[in-house]
């Protein structure tokens, strides 16, 4: 490695303006969306920290980080030597990630870099056992005065590799460390997409955590704040025409550009998504043939309770244990997110009962079920899909069930965070009548119906009725009654 490699990767160490060059930027800066992430304002760069960072493929993390990179540090006036970046693509071994650091401490200090320095190292999963790099990084000084963020697109091996550097990150210190870089919610799609109308419902977006987390809390008492019944109601139609579009695009910047831009999304970004992800899985010895046909399974059986055995057996899978395998590697890769049965009696999870099993986000389903199902004209394929309404509610229960992921961890960031323990479905022994979605909030029980339609039956919510209270996410009706709260969903995730 020469240093040659490092003066082309850090192209504004010539020259402070040749930032507004970087590709990234300049895709970011002339595109339709220009999304900046909320996950940018919990990054604290003041501190020896090691951070790291994933996400679902074509999400934009190499973007977050050149946007990192001008907006909160170049603009901060940070001397350029002091700013560090590089992907690891040319790097074959952990040996060179220290080699590599150490060339860059020589550097900065040639150039006069003073004070603390950023260590940005990008996809740094396709080193084998770069963890242990970042081990004896640490363990010999060399993250005193600087903070480092890493990122990698094998979610896979980043998520298992930071567990084998416990102590030496900077933990302790009430920090997330583990960042992930998640698809767009709602409530940031409607800030992005329509800026107008963003203003318009500043009175609801801009409502700090707290505030807002007493406001869904009191959902589920039936208590509907004055707040909701004013401009989500005025804004109505237009958030409706916006759900509509998330339900295509989901919260990825790329076929959110093509669909505002072009109209339509083209064949290839679907494409992009599916061979990004089978190569992820390649690289961990899956095979392609078996997770199609795993994927499928869980497309057509989306918010229906699956069991592992009947996957395999569907699908003439040897076992049920390679089933898991390769769900344990599509939650993972942010492909999926699976929900556990709730024991009422115990008020813990039943984790060998049958589970539900939602994708992630709308356009991953889209491209999956494209792609499992071999259709020609995936955008096409896709607004067919969701003129059936019985399709459209079940997205809806889909990003719902992502957003409660979200809530969920919003009430208690941690390094520690996991879903499974906190939001979970609840189903009537003996029966297969269920509550959708059962929070955990310590032992508070909070049930969560969807009932994405224009009629509501009392039978229909007979099982949220033993709660006594709960919300109701509807398609339009917004009231409270008795101890149940009936909310629309355009305006439920305007709250997440």
């Amino acid at each position: 490695m020469n240093e040659d490699s490092l003066y082309e990767q850090n192209p504004w160490w010539k020259a402070s303006s040749n930032i507004s060059n970087d590709i990234h930027l300049k895709e970011l800066d002339s595109s339709f969306v220009k999304w900046e992430p909320r996950i940018l304002k919990y990054f604290n760069l003041d501190q020896d920290l090691v951070y790291t960072m994933r996400g679902p493929r074509q999400v934009g993390k190499t973007t977050l980080i050149k946007t990192i990179i001008r907006n909160k540090l170049m603009d901060d006036g940070i001397h350029p030597f002091s700013i560090f970046y590089f992907s690891s693509d040319q790097l074959d071994s952990r040996g060179q990630i220290v080699e590599l650091v150490e060339m860059y401490g020589k550097i900065a200090d040639r150039f006069g870099a003073e004070g603390r320095r950023f260590i940005f190292i990008d996809e740094i999963t396709n080193v084998k056992g770069w963890e242990g790099a970042i081990k004896h990084i640490c363990d010999t000084g060399g993250k005193k005065g600087k903070t480092f963020i890493l990122t990698g697109s094998h979610s896979i091996d980043l998520k298992y590799s930071i567990e084998r550097l416990p102590g030496r990150r900077g933990e302790g210190k009430g920090h997330v460390l583990n960042k992930i870089l998640v698809p767009m919610k709602f409530s940031e799609y409607v800030e992005t997409l329509n800026r107008r109308m963003a203003k318009g419902l500043s009175e609801v977006l801009t409502i700090k955590r707290e505030k807002r987390n007493s406001i869904v809390k009191g959902l589920f008492n039936g208590e509907i704040d004055p707040i909701l019944e004013r401009s989500p109601v005025l804004y109505s139609r237009e958030l409706e025409r916006l759900l509509d579009d998330y339900l295509l695009t989901g919260g990825i910047p790329r076929p959110i550009n093509h669909l505002r831009e072009g109209g339509r999304i083209p064949n290839d970004i679907y494409g992009i998504y599916v061979r990004s992800l089978m190569g992820d899985l390649a690289v961990w010895g899956m095979s392609e043939r078996i997770a199609k046909q795993i994927i499928r399974s869980l497309v057509e059986k989306m918010t229906t309770r699956i069991s592992l055995n009947s996957i395999s057996k569907d699908n003439e899978i040897g076992s049920h244990n390679t089933v898991l395998k390769y769900l344990d590697a599509l939650e993972s890769s942010f492909v999926v997110n699976t929900f556990y049965q709730l024991e009422l009696d115990r008020l813990r999870i039943k984790t060998r009962s049958e589970k539900k099993v939602y994708l992630s986000d709308p356009f991953i389903y889209h491209a999956l079920r494209g792609w499992t199902f071999g259709k020609v004209d995936m955008f096409q394929s896709s607004i067919d899909h969701l003129s059936d309404p019985k399709i459209k509610g079940r997205l809806v229960e889909m990003v719902i069930s992502n957003h409660l992921i979200r809530m969920a961890y919003n009430r208690a960031p941690s390094d520690l965070f996991s879903h499974h323990e906190r939001v979970l479905f609840w189903r009537k022994k003996g029966t297969d009548r269920e509550v959708d979605f059962i929070i955990m909030d310590d032992d508070d029980l909070q049930p969560l119906e969807v009932k994405f339609t224009k009629q509501i039956r009392r039978p229909d919510l007979r099982e949220i009725f033993n709660f006594r209270r709960g919300v109701v996410v509807t398609k339009d009706k917004l009231e409270s009654r008795n101890n149940y709260a009936f909310i629309p969903a355009k305006i439920f995730l305007l709250l997440i």
